[in-house]
């Protein structure tokens, strides 16, 4: 066989009919699993050899087998498939306009008690639609604009140009350390940045790892980084180092004395928090209802 140029009109059908036979082993169960004639399968998959201009079966035996260009070509086709999978359903979101799926990153620093009431209701309303709900770290933009997720509650966007946006609020971050730490046994003079820099700073790594995407880090300090927000809180609270935590998840135990508000360093920080989506992307009737459910600020 030789491949022909002219004749590339390789079609689906032809594809799910020879994926069919090679997961299924034979042209019968291919045509029952696709619901298909016997003769239809086996029409389908020898013009795709033709076109294709090398064998994808091996017919010499009693049970036909894969060839190696066959293995190939199921590996690149595979992709394919999947591609028009996600096309099908993006038409079925389209005509719809309610969605299958719908997955949202919201940042390790979000008071994420704001956001379970508005992802309730959505579920309330839209009981058929599956809602993926992921934590990152300095990272949302970057997961937005990968199409990892199609909402993003984050802090800090950067690429205005192709993002819709809007301010949901501000989060205050505070510098804390257990209030059984070994720093705060020192005379108070010497309770110095320079003295606390000696102790580890716990810091959050990167979700997405970015070397230039750092927050609050001290360069002079020890560092001791962690995955997540409450990882970090952990650390802390056990007197392992310090750092910078948002103060809606630290107010109770500044409050009750067991975390110090280190304020005297002035190095507390204000953030303000945003709902982003990508500006080309079709928006159905859940993601529209979860982005009206905050306003701007």
């Amino acid at each position: 066989m030789v491949y022909n140029e002219t004749m590339y009109w390789i079609t689906i059908d032809q594809i799910e009919c020879f994926q069919a036979v090679s997961e299924t082993g034979s042209f019968q169960k291919a045509s029952l699993k696709l619901n298909k004639a016997k003769s239809a399968v086996m029409y389908s998959v020898k013009n795709l050899e033709e076109q294709l201009g090398f064998p994808l079966l091996d017919r010499s035996s009693y049970r036909s087998k894969v060839t190696p260009q066959g293995e190939a070509f199921l590996y690149r086709s595979h992709k394919v498939l999947k591609n028009m999978s996600e096309l099908h359903d993006y038409c079925k979101l389209i005509a719809s306009e309610v969605e299958m799926n719908l997955s949202m990153s919201v940042s390790g620093i979000f008071d994420i008690k704001l956001l379970y009431p508005v992802i309730k209701n959505a579920m309330n309303k839209f009981p058929s639609t599956e809602i993926l709900l992921e934590k990152e770290i300095l990272s949302g933009e970057k997961m937005l604009q990968r199409e990892l997720v199609d909402i993003a509650i984050f802090e800090n966007v950067h690429n205005k140009r192709e993002l819709e946006y809007k301010s949901i609020g501000k989060v205050e971050l505070v510098l804390v350390i257990s209030s059984d730490h070994s720093f705060l046994e020192l005379p108070s003079k010497k309770q110095t940045k320079e003295e606390l820099y000696k102790y580890p700073q716990i810091v959050q790594r990167s979700t997405i790892q970015d070397k230039d995407h750092k927050i609050g880090v001290h360069s002079k300090s020890l560092k001791w980084k962690v995955t997540d927000t409450p990882s970090k809180k952990d650390i802390i609270m056990n007197g392992l180092g310090w750092g910078r935590l948002p103060l809606h998840i630290v107010k109770d135990e500044i409050r009750k004395g067991t975390l110090t508000h280190l304020k005297k360093f002035k190095d507390d920080d204000e953030v303000e928090m945003y709902i982003c989506k990508r500006k080309n992307a079709f928006m159905g009737q859940v993601s529209q209802m979860i982005w009206d459910s905050f306003e701007s600020q």
